[in-house]
């Protein structure tokens, strides 16, 4: 897997004043740890942290250059956190792993579907019941996708995990027997107005009860994300 270079630099102040100072410059908050070396908090570009996960996902390999900083050249680094805008979904912070290139990592993988499926030409649907899988390998070998064929499955055929096109070099950690992918039957339109029915009684049902319980304190309130401790230090 090819390497995404990200130039850091190094970062002294944390809190929010100066994180929001740091995206009015383009950049966001980072740290990277691992493999020995110093936990460095630094900030990078956030449009290279977007160009690196369009080009390979959280399991990109990054050659990041931080000032005054050198590492050996067998280890590169993983993005192994994201904390995101909950509105546009902009990356907000960035956790760095460094990681050897010589020993194995595990990673989630993205499952994808290809083929023609007689099942589906009469109307049946594709179930995929895993939207990834994980994977143990070298992280130059980690792969963007695995792939089911499901050429030939017809109504109520499933395929399981040891059905995957796996590369060589690359261990499924799922257990073989994991049903990843079925063709199920198309749903009726009577089911469908009855299956719609009981998610409008569920939905009713919680808001009535989120107003009995209102006042009671939400679960993982008092946590604090890195973020919110840098406010605080801020």
């Amino acid at each position: 897997m090819e390497q995404i270079v990200i130039e850091a630099q190094r970062r002294a102040e944390k809190g929010n004043g100066p994180a929001r100072r740091l995206r009015t410059q383009g950049l966001i908050p980072a740290v990277v740890y691992g493999q020995g070396y110093e936990n460095v908090s630094v900030a990078v570009p956030v449009r290279a942290v977007q160009d690196a996960l369009r080009h390979g996902g959280t399991n990109v390999l990054v050659d990041l250059h931080i000032p005054d900083m050198t590492h050996a050249g067998s280890v590169a680094a993983m993005i192994r956190q994201i904390q995101r805008d909950p509105v546009g979904h902009r990356p907000l912070h960035v956790d760095f792993q460094w990681v050897s290139l010589t020993a194995t990592v595990r990673a989630m993988v993205p499952v994808v579907f290809e083929g023609d499926a007689p099942g589906v030409q009469v109307g049946g649907v594709v179930d995929l019941a895993m939207y990834e899988v994980e994977v143990e390998c070298l992280p130059t070998a980690i792969p963007d996708r695995l792939v089911l064929d499901i050429t030939g499955m017809e109504i109520r055929d499933s395929k399981q995990a040891a059905d995957l096109q796996v590369p060589e070099g690359v261990t499924v950690l799922t257990s073989p027997e994991e049903t990843v992918l079925s063709i199920v039957p198309p749903i009726k339109e009577e089911d469908l107005e009855a299956q719609l029915g009981d998610e409008e009684a569920l939905l009713e049902g919680e808001e009535i009860e989120g107003e009995e319980i209102e006042g009671e304190e939400i679960e993982g309130e008092g946590e604090s994300t890195e973020e919110e401790q840098e406010e605080g230090e801020g």
